[in-house]
């Protein structure tokens, strides 16, 4: 999922467009002459920062899963 900024004039919009969709939106807010900011949802650590964080914790790479993965499962098990 992606977060748009968009201002058109005076008015500011904050969207979330699906992935699938992206490309016709931005071709949708270029028609009408909006400027418009992309920002991720997602954001991915360093090498550095997961080995910080894995010394602190001394837990193998092995056993660590992705925060997307770990999200959309929280996301289906409280019906988010």
């Amino acid at each position: 999922m992606e977060y748009l900024l968009l201002n058109s004039g005076m008015t500011t919009f904050k969207v979330s467009v699906p992935e699938d969709k992206t490309s016709f939106f931005l071709e949708v807010l270029e028609l009408i002459g909006a400027t418009y900011e992309s920002k991720e949802s997602g954001f991915e650590l360093t090498d550095e920062q997961k080995k910080f964080l894995l010394l602190q914790n001394d837990v193998p790479l092995e056993d660590c899963q992705s925060a997307d993965l770990v999200f959309e499962e929280l996301k289906v098990k409280y019906g988010l």
